[in-house]
């Protein structure tokens, strides 16, 4: 039964890929060939490990609701944001007759008022996404973050979307609050494989005229290609107001090369194939893999955004968690200095 089932897998996959105009890759002998568990999309187990923390954006949002994060308007609530003149027809329930009494004139509180954040999850599903070997898929394992997060952010009231980027915006679904929009993103993840060029610097600046509201965009993919056009389209979403985080998500055998024999490696994105000896090239392919993650790490803190590695042998729930609670951590410290 195991061994149709793969035999199964691997025509499912064949024929997938014929579709998308991608080669296979090169089978790999039975006994090197390990056997990944299928994981569900979305893992309640997961989710425990994230309790009851928080996805907070650090930048000021524009919102509808009340919610977790400071807005650009000025209403009611209990944050104290400054004084300012008295005008005929402002409400006299706000006038700061304290202040009145020291200079013996009219002053108005206003107060930071909290709102909803619109947050847009965007995957990269570019043919490079399928690579999975020890693990599931970085494809699989950006489907189950952007579950996981979305279902934190629509617990805490907040508005969630979803883009899908290849060669082109694949896909868009426009952030709502709703918590059974939740299902409607689950569906778009699982209905699109990962296949053809990555072209994510284009899916981005064709989403940028899409957001009316200042929000959060929360970023899944490799990064490989161009990293001046992601930092040119991530630096758009900045001056827009935008929070961005990049989640660079990367398989082990990409970052540690454990390869030893001699064999053929396949380009997921482009129809070519090479054979390679991984004893003479291991050693400079470390040193060019950390050298494009430092310069994505530069190109991303430069423009003010953040970046998180998320390998597919770790777990999701404790990779997140401590990601959330370090930048909980980060903002109570900005605000005690700022007051």
């Amino acid at each position: 039964m195991v061994e149709q089932r793969r035999v199964q897998q691997f025509v499912d996959s064949l024929r997938a890929r014929q579709e998308a105009g991608t080669p296979p890759p090169q089978a790999t002998p039975k006994a090197h060939r390990p056997v990944v568990p299928s994981l569900p999309i979305f893992d309640p187990q997961m989710l425990t490990k994230l309790g009851r923390l928080e996805v907070i954006a650090r930048t000021v949002v524009d919102g509808l609701l009340s919610g977790k994060h400071r807005s650009t308007h000025k209403g009611g609530c209990t944050d104290f944001a400054e004084y300012r003149p008295y005008n005929p027809g402002d409400d006299l329930r706000q006038l700061d007759w304290r202040k009145f009494a020291k200079s013996d004139r009219y002053y108005v509180k206003r107060y930071d008022d909290e709102t909803n954040l619109q947050a847009l999850l965007i995957a990269d599903a570019s043919g490079s996404m399928q690579f999975g070997m020890s693990t599931v898929s970085k494809w699989r394992y950006t489907q189950m973050a952007c579950a996981c997060l979305g279902h934190l952010l629509l617990r805490q009231r907040d508005s969630v979307g979803l883009a899908v980027s290849g060669e082109h915006l694949l896909d868009f679904v426009k952030p709502l609050p709703r918590a059974n929009h939740l299902s409607r993103v689950i569906h778009v993840l699982e209905g699109i494989q990962a296949a053809g060029k990555s072209q994510l610097d284009v899916a981005l600046k064709e989403l940028t005229g899409r957001l009316k509201r200042r929000g959060m965009i929360l970023l899944f993919s490799d990064c490989f290609g161009d990293v001046a056009g992601l930092k040119g389209a991530l630096e758009q979403f900045r001056l827009r107001g935008h929070n961005v985080l990049v989640f660079q998500v990367l398989a082990p055998e990409e970052m540690d090369f454990p390869f030893k024999r001699e064999s053929f490696f396949q380009d997921l994105e482009l129809s070519r194939r090479i054979q390679v000896s991984p004893a003479t090239l291991r050693k400079q392919y470390l040193l060019e893999f950390q050298a494009f993650r430092t310069e994505l790490h530069q190109a991303v803190t430069d423009v003010g955004a953040d970046v998180v590695t998320l390998r597919t042998d770790q777990d999701m729930g404790d990779v997140l968690a401590k990601y959330l609670r370090r930048r909980a951590a980060q903002k109570t410290a900005t605000l005690a200095r700022t007051h």
